[in-house]
């Protein structure tokens, strides 16, 4: 099923993932909150390691405005929870008996697609990427914070009693850059800066003033002369630099719940099984 770009998932036409929403119920601030329904597949650094992430500036500024790496298009999510017993061999029996070892971390993978019809979904397509690049790196060789692990990511999906605020590492991801489909050049111009003024101004938060341009009409869209003008001209003449991404790809994660150890000894089966630890968050 698909989804749209809208941060709500209101589902109106031509919103895109970095459209400002007015909605307060929305994460723009690096909150723990998801959007009001839950609804959206997200991927986000912690409310405190936020600007850490992201920065000040750079390719990674318009997943601010979303609190997060959003799938536009609802993706698969297949999860694997195994649990591990240890045999105790008998002799003269027929069958071998198990002793509970553990229930290991549950593994998950989300495979969704990303879109890149103008230059708004490029350069989110272009964060998205870039944000998996950047999180699976530790801090080494030089500058602040060396030898600081990849950090802990929260999950969220679908409400409170399914993905909630789900302490998770990335264990692998990978995108597809196929050779049968058309490639967009992205104007890097339209990557969003902040000054130091401006990332101060808006901690926490984003630039309410920086915006990525669109198209501005369905006569756009439909103006074939226009269109091959902006996607697929042969001069380009950004004095910035463009990349170029596919229409549309697919990006796919591998996550692991990763749990402290003080929430591990807190854990608490029957408020599991009520419900009431899921409700909280952090568990599944």
């Amino acid at each position: 099923m698909a989804d749209t770009w809208s941060p709500n998932g209101s589902g109106q036409p031509g919103q895109s993932a970095v459209t400002q929403s007015n909605n307060s119920n929305q994460g723009n601030d690096f909150s723990n909150n998801s959007d009001a329904f839950g609804r959206r597949v997200r991927l986000r650094p912690k409310p405190a390691a936020a600007l850490d992430i992201y920065g000040g500036s750079g390719l990674l500024q318009p997943l601010r405005a979303t609190n997060g790496m959003v799938w536009p298009y609802q993706p698969q999510i297949t999860f694997d929870q195994t649990v591990e017993y240890q045999a105790i061999d008998l002799v003269h029996v027929n069958q071998e008996i198990l002793a509970y070892n553990r229930t290991p971390a549950m593994k998950f993978t989300v495979n969704g697609a990303f879109s890149v019809q103008n230059q708004q979904e490029g350069i989110y397509a272009l964060a998205a990427i870039h944000f998996m690049r950047t999180v699976t790196k530790m801090y080494f060789g030089s500058g602040n914070n060396l030898g600081t692990p990849p950090p802990v990511l929260l999950f969220d999906a679908y409400g409170q009693y399914m993905f909630n605020q789900l302490p998770v590492v990335v264990t692998q991801f990978s995108f597809d850059l196929p050779n049968d489909i058309d490639y967009v050049p992205i104007d890097l111009a339209n990557i969003q800066t902040y000054s130091n003024a401006q990332s101060q101004t808006n901690i926490p938060g984003y630039s309410k003033v920086q915006t990525t341009p669109q198209l501005s009409s369905y006569d756009d869209v439909t103006n074939s002369a226009l269109m091959t003008s902006r996607l697929f001209r042969q001069d380009l003449q950004g004095e910035d630099g463009y990349i170029w991404l596919p229409a549309v790809f697919n990006l796919s994660v591998s996550l692991t719940v990763q749990n402290t150890p003080a929430r591990l000894k807190a854990f608490n089966l029957d408020a599991f099984r009520t419900g009431e630890l899921m409700k909280q968050g952090k568990w599944i």
